[in-house]
């Protein structure tokens, strides 16, 4: 339920580093989540709505769901995972240390009519 994505390139000099995330899909969201230890977050899915889900800091415990489904997988993410839920998938977020993380869709929230259901 969730898909772990790989770095794509890194090219590292003297200069520094270009570590390449994500090189797929077509994005129209973009947040920066900051969490403090012990918040629950989500408890939601989306019909129609992917998101990709990159942690800056922090560790964070995410349970998901499929929609109908029962079976619950429980996933640890820490600074460096990518990740990708995709729609019809309920996703918690548990926040075991304080957590900075990135929050990409592939389709914008609309204030007047979310695609945020809840279970």
């Amino acid at each position: 339920m969730i898909k772990f994505i790989k770095n794509y390139c890194e090219n590292i000099d003297d200069r520094g580093s270009l570590i390449g995330l994500i090189h797929f899909g077509t994005w129209e969201e973009i947040n920066i989540i900051t969490s403090k230890k012990g918040a629950l977050r989500g408890n939601h899915f989306h019909k129609y709505t992917s998101e990709i889900f990159i942690i800056l800091e922090g560790e964070i415990e995410v349970s998901v769901n499929k929609i109908g489904k029962k079976d619950i997988e429980k996933y640890l993410v820490k600074k460096g995972d990518v990740f990708l839920i995709e729609p019809m998938v309920n996703h918690v977020f548990e926040v075991k240390k304080d957590s900075k993380w990135i929050n990409v869709l592939n389709k914008k929230i609309n204030s007047t009519s979310p695609d945020i259901h809840r279970t």
